[in-house]
């Protein structure tokens, strides 16, 4: 197997599936959360990383900072979100130039 191949297996263990449906339910609520604030975070966050793990916020300049902050503020919560924040407002527009 190569790193390029995709696989599709079938999980039928119920721990595994109880598992997966939790980590979801975290991510789902961690998402909500930042949905519903936006115009908290916003502003002081353009050009940066925002994290989210049980529904509090952090902003940081790089990745890691904000990664090292869900693992020590919040290790129970493999539902958080990481993204980046564009400086610009507006829509961003992406082409593949094959």
């Amino acid at each position: 197997m190569t790193d390029r191949d995709f696989v599709i297996e079938e999980v039928s263990d119920p721990n595994e599936i109880r598992r997966s449906q939790a980590q979801d339910a975290r991510h789902r609520r961690n998402s909500a959360w930042l949905q519903t604030h936006w115009g908290d975070v916003l502003p002081q966050a353009r050009g940066k990383f925002v994290a989210v793990a049980g529904q509090e916020a952090c902003i940081a300049e790089t990745p890691t900072e904000v990664w090292a902050w869900v693992e020590a503020t919040h290790p129970e919560d493999n539902g958080a979100i990481v993204r980046y924040i564009p400086t610009q407002r507006g829509p961003r527009l992406y082409a593949d130039r094959r």
